[in-house]
């Protein structure tokens, strides 16, 4: 049965928040890799693979989705250099349009410009402050700090918690540890800011979303472990939309779930097959602008557009390692020109459409 317990919390805004106003929530309480490459010795800072790199011309939302599918460019190959990627599974974007990529199995992050040259890159393997063990996911806040969840992917290993960077790559601050309590993670996975930097971090062995100030203190949670609406079954990637609309990929449920920032369910769409609209263990999800979802449905090796009220719009992608195909597709992000980005992990690369 659905957890009915909840809570009210006000807290203050976010350290960057011009407002003093608060913020209320009111939350209901509730195939791994082991690739680990340490050889950053190869190089892939050569020019990003571009086939079709051109303008596109003006179109409304909904036009431009309905004729993606067509590869504009993409990022990386297998390595340990600049530019390479093992296993890569987060990705955002920055408020400069620079695309950000947890690249897990090289336990760093990489940050390119819009066009897909590689800028820099930050973290290394460990414990330690600055440093991770095969990080998943990845988001960049509205002043261009990062925010990364380093959560574990060998049974030995693990690190459970959060961490923050300064708009260069400095460390600032990290919170939480391994655990079921308030505030605690069970391999924390995708992670979000919301307009105000409240965080929010699918914490994926718990089956729930939990939800902080941009300091790490603890507002509330969203979701306890479950099978009917509002509840989750290992959710993986979130994203949050400018009407504040929290979009989660409920994935072990086959479904993407929708919230109000009180935790309240508004939408479930999906369920598992091949059909479309249909998933198989979907993973990344971005929210565009205007409110269209962009879903990586992993299991059937292919990215799906939906309308804000989870209406089915367009589905492209198959399996494989062509231009335009996946193999374990990952994380997903929307730039503000439309364009999709797409961690395709097991190809260790990123895909721009």
């Amino acid at each position: 049965m659905p957890n009915e317990a909840s809570t009210t919390l006000s807290s203050r805004g976010s350290s960057f928040a011009e407002s003093k106003s608060s913020h209320l929530v009111s939350l209901p309480v509730g195939q791994l890799h082991g690739d680990i490459n340490t050889d950053r010795t190869t190089t892939c800072q050569s020019p990003p693979t571009s086939p079709i790199f051109a303008g596109s011309p003006l179109l409304g939302p909904r036009s431009q989705y309905l004729q993606k599918g067509r590869l504009k460019f993409k990022l990386g190959s297998r390595g340990g250099g600049p530019g390479c990627f093992t296993w890569p599974r987060g990705i955002a974007v920055g408020p400069d349009n620079s695309i950000v990529v947890a690249d897990s199995s090289n336990h760093r992050v990489q940050v390119f410009d819009q066009q897909g040259t590689f800028v820099k890159e930050f973290g290394q393997y460990g414990n330690g402050e600055a440093e991770f063990d095969c990080l998943a996911g990845v988001s960049v806040n509205r002043i261009g700090q990062f925010i990364i969840s380093d959560s574990y992917i060998s049974f030995q290993r693990y690190n459970h918690r959060i961490q923050i960077f300064d708009p260069s790559g400095r460390f600032l601050r990290s919170f939480g540890q391994n655990g079921t309590m308030e505030g605690r993670f069970n391999y924390p996975w995708g992670v979000t800011t919301d307009a105000l930097g409240f965080i929010y971090v699918c914490d994926k062995e718990n089956h729930r979303v939990q939800v902080f100030q941009s300091d790490g203190t603890f507002v509330g949670a969203i979701g306890s472990e479950g099978h009917t609406p509002g509840q989750l079954a290992h959710p993986h990637y979130i994203a949050v939309s400018a009407t504040n609309r929290v979009v989660v990929t409920d994935s072990n449920n086959h479904r993407v779930q929708v919230f109000d920032v009180n935790g309240k369910c508004l939408n479930t769409f999906g369920g598992e097959g091949g059909e479309e609209g249909k998933f198989k263990f979907p993973r990344g999800v971005a929210v565009d602008d205007q409110g269209y979802i962009i879903v990586g449905d992993s299991g059937n090796n292919r990215i799906q557009v939906f309308e804000p009220d989870g209406t089915f719009l367009k589905a492209f992608g198959s399996w494989g390692s062509q231009d335009g195909e996946f193999k374990g597709l990952e994380g997903v992000a929307v730039m503000t020109n439309g364009n999709i980005l797409v961690c395709d992990r097991e190809n260790h690369r990123v895909q721009v459409f």
